[in-house]
């Protein structure tokens, strides 16, 4: 394959004015142009359409269901390349990018490309969860394989999709669960990064996006951890939850004094987990890890709390 004409891009979106137009841009702006970008926009209430409308492009609207799984899904099923990139609004391009990418597909056997990230944060929250990745990130580690980047964004091949979808139930999961997929119905299929294909992708930027980012993995993590029950679930969501069961036991051993020794096992896992995250990612924010982990626990164990009510009213729609 060596036609750049027949890649479309797929990009879910929701009031993304903060970042679409810079995305687009990288798009519009590359050495070799797509065949067509598609936006699937989930009830955008701030300028986010108007951004789109300023591009030649093709808007979709999700209607009774919003979902970023959904709204690829809707875009894989108009799109027309025999390509096609899927990507959140808040990555930007290299300008080369696409060019690069293709150039993996001239192995028939490769379905998956994967860029690499260019490190430029724009927060320090965004440092600290970049740093913080980059020393907790193991095999074991949940979403695409060998993936280096914080936002979604993947080539595949447009026949993929003849076989697979991304399923509506996940928030947490979601990457993981196509690739299991496309694991199972393409044997001796290849996923392969590019390290010249270069995207620049963002963490969440502030408090609040940062809190509801965790907040919604743990509200949608019950659909993944019964669907992938396995040790790398099992080890995701003890992860996720060490540090609120630190603050649960020591709250708990100021009743019950014989749960000192399991919350002195907590802890130091706890603290012994920040450390290595320092050792991994050459950095001395021990501090700061500590106090990251334990927000994001807070945020993921306040969803997971609430999820059995929203798997009700799930069911219910």
């Amino acid at each position: 394959m060596n036609s750049f004409s027949k890649i479309s891009v797929i990009i879910p979106t929701k009031n993304e004015e903060d970042v679409l137009l810079h995305c687009l841009e990288s798009i519009f702006n590359q050495s070799i142009k797509p065949l067509e970008v598609i936006i699937v926009d989930g009830g955008s209430t701030d300028r986010t359409l108007d951004i789109a409308k300023q591009f030649n492009i093709k808007i979709l609207k999700e209607e009774s269901f919003s979902s970023p799984a959904n709204a690829r899904n809707l875009g894989v099923n108009v799109a027309k390349g025999d390509i096609l990139l899927i990507m959140d609004a808040d990555v930007q391009l290299h300008k080369d990018c696409l060019r690069y990418a293709l150039e993996k597909f001239g192995d028939k056997d490769v379905m998956i490309v994967l860029p690499t990230e260019l490190n430029i944060d724009h927060s320090y929250l965004e440092y600290l969860q970049r740093k913080w990745n980059e020393g907790s990130r193991t095999s074991l580690s949940i979403g695409l394989k060998r993936a280096k980047t914080s936002g979604f964004v993947a080539f595949f091949r447009m026949q993929v999709f003849e076989k697979v979808k991304f399923s509506t139930k996940y928030g947490f999961g979601e990457d993981d669960d196509l690739i299991t997929k496309i694991e199972e119905g393409f044997k001796g299929y290849k996923m392969v990064v590019a390290p010249e294909c270069k995207v620049i992708s963002h963490s969440p930027h502030g408090f609040k996006e940062f809190a509801m980012r965790y907040a919604w993995w743990g509200r949608t993590f019950l659909y993944y951890f019964f669907d992938h029950f396995n040790i790398r679930s099992i080890l995701n969501i003890s992860s996720l939850l060490l540090p609120f069961f630190v603050i649960f036991t020591l709250f708990l051993w100021l009743i019950i004094p014989q749960l000192f020794v399991i919350f002195m096992i907590l802890f130091f896992l706890f603290v012994v987990r920040a450390l290595i995250v320092c050792v991994r990612s050459r950095s001395v924010m021990f501090v700061q890890f500590m106090l990251f982990d334990l927000l994001r626990s807070l945020c993921f164990a306040t969803g997971l709390l609430v999820s059995p009510f929203n798997i009700k009213k799930r069911k219910g729609r």
